[in-house]
Parts: structure tokens; C-alpha cells; sequence
């Protein structure tokens, strides 16, 4: 993740739990696979599993974190269709006010 998105993720996080506290916990999600102490691959997530995840009044609450100009991968596309299947809050935030605006709006209908 660059400097600037990395900057933009922290000021999303916290700027949710401070928004939606006690009703909900956010945390920063890692991706990837990192290897065991056993030498055993573990993956961290799915594919294109976003860099926010949380759980608001019971309900999963999935945040793709981008730049005024970043643009989702398409793992990332198919990872939001997945959660929206299912049921769970999926948004792209470029800004914490766009993802606490996102979140009001979602969880008031």
C-alpha cells in the first residue's frame, strides 16, 4: 500500500471507531500469505479481501481503502460481490467522511 493510501486507511479507521462506538469494531485486515514457524504457508484472507473489516449492529462491514484515483483490482470487484451476496456492507472510501457518510447511509436502510 502506498504512503498516501496507508495515510488515508488509518484516518478511515479511526476515524470509524470513534463514529460508530459502542455499535461496532473496525480493524485493519492483512492480506497475503506469510510462512509458519513450520515452514507452512498461511493465507491471511481471501482474495481481494479489503483493507478495513468490521461488524456494525451485527452486520459485517467490509472498507476498500483508495486514493482520489486508485480503482479497484478485480479480485477486489469479485470480493465485494461475494460479501453483497451474502448479505455484508462492502464500500470504497477515498476519504473518512466518504466512509462514515457510506456507513450512516447503509446501516439507515
Amino acid at each position: 500500500m502506498s504512503n498516501a493510501e496507508t495515510d488515508i486507511h488509518n484516518r478511515i479507521l479511526v476515524a470509524l471507531s470513534r463514529e460508530f462506538h459502542p455499535r461496532g469494531i473496525f480493524w485493519r485486515q492483512n492480506a497475503g500469505r506469510v510462512r509458519s514457524d513450520r515452514g507452512a504457508w498461511i493465507s491471511l484472507g481471501p482474495t481481494g479481501i479489503s483493507d478495513i473489516v468490521g461488524v456494525l449492529d451485527g452486520r459485517s462491514v467490509f472498507v476498500e481503502v483508495k486514493t482520489a484515483t486508485g480503482k479497484q483490482r478485480k479480485a477486489q470487484k469479485n470480493f465485494q460481490a461475494a460479501v453483497e451476496r451474502a448479505g455484508g456492507l462492502y464500500l470504497v472510501a477515498r476519504s473518512p467522511d466518504e466512509a462514515i457518510s457510506a456507513l450512516a447511509d447503509a446501516t439507515r436502510r
